[in-house]
């Protein structure tokens, strides 16, 4: 839509005007369905097949489209100044003049006081909520409703997304004008289907697409969709939402045709320095007739500046041949770092001429001989980005942009770069002090890309990129507090132990803080790590650690087990073809990932429990997912839970939370959480996906109890919640043979239980766990669960039906679980 800014490439969007008259209401907004014959009741559930398909694409344009501009805007806008004729006369809509009117809009409530103002925002917050629910289902056709109630698109794609785009504009403008202080909804107005298939039309990676698609604003999709197709071609046919396969062929000269040697650190003087406590660099020394040069390898000491390269192995920088590189990139790279440091480098009392740098590819060695340094530099890595002067980023699509291109283009062009999505290259941005990247004419920093003017009004895409990128890169952006990784920490704490010391005597409200702020780095770190990918699946719990800080010796040496495997499969592949043979393989493939968790006992977030499959399948941690890269969508269940929880009624008050540890006997994992231990199903039944849970099944339930506030309800309800990683509800149902062996977790410490729909997890009663005197109830886990308390109704015969219905006993808040 043409009242945002775009990238180059606007996608063409023609939208003919359908209506017959200029929409002219001046009642309230819901009003103006029943002036048109339309009932609102229809709308809401989207029963459009009550009226001719050829009115209510035309309706909906009036409805959704100038009716939200007439209804939010506190003046009467002209219709004619959002309607454009094309060279045959047709009339087709535009909103260009959408800004002029916010600038229109923004001057007229200057002499309103807070309170008008808040009046004003509330009333359109509500006509945009209402709005903003008809709009996503009419752009999520067929997904988002039932065919039987509309059997075809009830308007066009491109005009489902001008509803879409307006709405996002004018949620914005609405906040900006009239409330500025109020927390942004983000109320997702569309999923902006066809801007993505559009880019994966162009070329670009499904993949890359798929993380937008998570992630970005609807105005932002279509800024991404217009910066053009990429600009590094490459066959993505084979790549998936959750996979880009793409891989180059190993090491890359600066252009296909280049002759130039290749050259490699001296592993000896690396050994030197190492050997020192100093930190290996390099410098390319170009000969002067430009041909060919020299690698230096130089210690860096204390205070040395130096730059620090970020980059993705498959694109064409990584060697898994050897520690060596062609002299084309060494040069580029050495120009490329020298740049950042112009100034110095050029002044009259310079002592050098070139600024040395660390790169993994050739100061990691790969030489299984050398392993105690390449393990000793792994561990150190955290300290070689943070101690870096600058990180420098290079990305082949990235690096095609100019200093002169627009700067919002290249921020989308980095958003859309593999650097973004790989594991490795998170720590390497988030501990970075500076970040640059490399473009085709020179290098420009992170924060010179994000320092831009103010976004007009109604115009989200800059600040949400300044916000999403501060979140990502805090650090480097002087901005540590709001980074994904750095949280406020008690003020009278100056411990500097890792997240694995959770062992040493502290008070208890230091114990508290320390709990808060383990939990709360773990929970982050999930978070930011959702939608990376990585090559080699035990680099997974290596890079977590060292996100986490902690020390990761026993990970190194669980994953450098499974390469030995792996070379010896390799050199005799007949000797382990058995199936002993390969148990033993999949042990030490799990293996990493369980050295960590073990790692972080003591620290890890309750909420773990909900996160998506598949799950590891080794005793004791079968609770724990196999992966934590699962995709930005299913990040958020990873929830903070509150240190202080309510106590049961009539008690009064809270009580700490203990924190989540290993059970000591291998068990599982403890949590504290409230739930129920399910009763009996009648004979020969089996429960629904939807059943009932009943506390009192000897009561009538025509008799109305008085329930204290805070009190759990008599009467809950349980929907499967059908993960794609459960298994299906035919296999694991309660029935008239197992329910009394069966309990359900409900993950929340709410006491507002009726119509709030919690999650859960449906489990298997195995016995107790007792540990240093205390019991804990050991249970296996079935599958994930919605619960709530069901409402009180004059009318429960919904309640009685028999394969719908189970007793169950209350278990408290301060119930112990150890799930496996």
């Amino acid at each position: 839509m043409d009242h945002l800014p775009h990238g180059g490439h606007p996608v063409p969007l023609e939208i003919p005007y359908l209506s017959k008259e200029p929409y002219n209401h001046e009642g309230e907004w819901l009003e103006y369905p029943s002036t048109q014959g339309f009932n609102l009741d229809h709308l809401r559930v989207n029963a459009f097949y009550h009226y001719p398909p050829d009115t209510v694409a035309a309706f909906l344009q009036s409805w959704l489209f100038f009716g939200l501009i007439f209804s939010v805007l506190p003046f009467k806008p002209d219709v004619d100044d959002f309607l454009n004729d094309n060279e045959k006369g047709r009339k087709f809509i535009t909103t260009s003049e959408l800004p002029v009117y916010f600038e229109k809009w923004k001057r007229g409530v200057e002499m309103l006081s807070k309170e008008e103002k808040l009046s004003l925002w509330r009333k359109n917050h509500l006509v945009l909520e209402d709005a903003h629910r008809t709009i996503c289902y009419i752009s999520g056709w067929p997904e988002t409703m039932p065919l039987t109630m509309s059997p075809i698109p009830p308007v066009s794609r491109e005009m489902a997304l001008s509803f879409a785009l307006l709405g996002r504009a004018l949620e914005l403008a609405n906040r900006e004008i009239l409330n500025p202080e109020a927390r942004e909804d983000r109320l997702g107005w569309s999923s902006g289907s066809l801007l993505l298939e559009h880019m994966e039309s162009q070329g670009w990676c499904p993949f890359l697409v798929a993380g937008i698609d998570h992630t970005f604003e609807i105005d932002g999709k279509y800024y991404a969709s217009t910066i053009g197709p990429p600009r590094v071609q490459r066959n993505h046919r084979r790549c998936t939402d959750e996979m880009c396969t793409y891989r180059s062929n190993g090491i890359q000269h600066v252009t296909p045709t280049c002759p130039c040697l290749m050259f490699s650190p001296d592993i000896d003087k690396m050994s030197e320095i190492l050997a020192e406590d100093k930190l290996p660099l390099l410098l390319f020394v170009t000969n002067s007739d430009g041909k060919g040069g020299e690698l230096k390898v130089v210690p860096g000491e204390s205070g040395t500046n130096y730059v620090a390269m970020s980059h993705v192995w498959s694109d064409g920088l990584g060697n898994f041949a050897g520690n060596s590189m062609p002299a084309c990139q060494l040069d580029r790279i050495q120009k490329a770092v020298d740049s950042l440091y112009h100034d110095e480098l050029t002044s009259d009392d310079s002592q050098i001429t070139s600024v040395p740098f660390w790169m993994d590819t050739l100061l990691i060695p790969n030489d299984p001989k050398l392993e105690k340094i390449k393990d000793a530099t792994i561990v150190n890595m955290t300290q070689i980005y943070k101690n870096a002067k600058d990180v420098l980023v290079i990305d082949s699509e990235v690096a095609t942009c100019s200093l002169f291109s627009d700067p919002l283009s290249v921020l989308h062009r980095i958003l859309l770069s593999n650097w973004l999505r790989r594991l490795w290259t998170l720590q390497e941005g988030v501990f970075a002090s500076s970040i640059h990247f490399l473009l085709s004419d020179g290098t420009t920093s992170l924060g010179a890309l994000l320092y831009e003017g103010e976004s007009r009004i109604g115009v989200g895409i800059k600040a949400w990129t300044k916000s999403h990128f501060t979140y990502r890169f805090g650090r480097g952006l002087g901005q540590s507090s709001k980074s994904v990784l750095i949280e406020a920490k008690d003020p009278d704490d100056s411990r500097d132990e890792d997240l694995s010391a959770t062992q040493i005597v502290l008070s208890p409200e230091k114990q508290a803080w320390r709990l808060w702020d383990n939990e709360g780095a773990i929970i982050r770190v999930v978070r930011a790590v959702a939608d990376r990918v990585s090559t080699f699946q035990s680099d997974e719990a290596l890079c977590l650690a060292l996100l986490l800080g902690i020390d990761a010796r026993s990970i190194i040496a669980a994953k450098n087990k499974l390469k030995a495997r792996e070379d010896l499969e390799k050199a005799q592949p007949d000797k382990f073809k058995s199936s002993e043979a390969q148990q033993e393989r999949l042990k030490l493939e799990k293996e990493p990932m369980l050295t960590l968790l073990r790692l972080v006992d003591g620290s890890i977030p309750p909420g773990v429990l909900l996160l998506p499959g598949p799950w590891q399948d080794e005793y004791g941690f079968r609770w724990a997912p196999k992966s934590f890269l699962n995709g930005p969508h299913n990040s958020s269940t990873l929830d903070i839970y509150p240190l202080s929880i309510p106590r049961e009624v009539p008690s009064k008050g809270s009580l700490d939370r203990l924190p989540s540890s290993l059970c000591r006997g291998g068990g599982g994992l403890k949590v504290v959480f409230p739930g129920f231990r399910l009763g009996e199903v009648k004979e020969n039944c089996y429960l629904e996906k939807t059943f009932v849970i009943d506390t009192l099944p000897s009561l009538d339930l025509g008799v109305k109890e008085e329930v204290a506030e805070g009190n759990p309800p008599r009467v809950w309800q349980v929907l499967y919640r059908d993960d794609p990683d459960d298994p299906p509800w035919i296999e694991v149902r309660p029935n008239w043979q197992n329910s009394s062996s069966m309990g359900i977790i409900i993950c929340s410490y709410t006491r507002h239980w009726q119509n709030n729909a919690l999650t859960g997890l449906m489990v298997r009663l195995k016995g107790s766990a007792v540990e240093e005197g205390e019991k804990s109830m050991h249970v296996e886990r079935i599958c994930k669960v919605i619960i709530w308390g069901a409402p009180e109704y004059d009318d429960q015969s919904w309640v009685r039906e028999p394969e719908k219905r189970v007793s169950g006993s209350w278990l408290p808040v301060t119930q112990k679980w150890c799930v496996d």
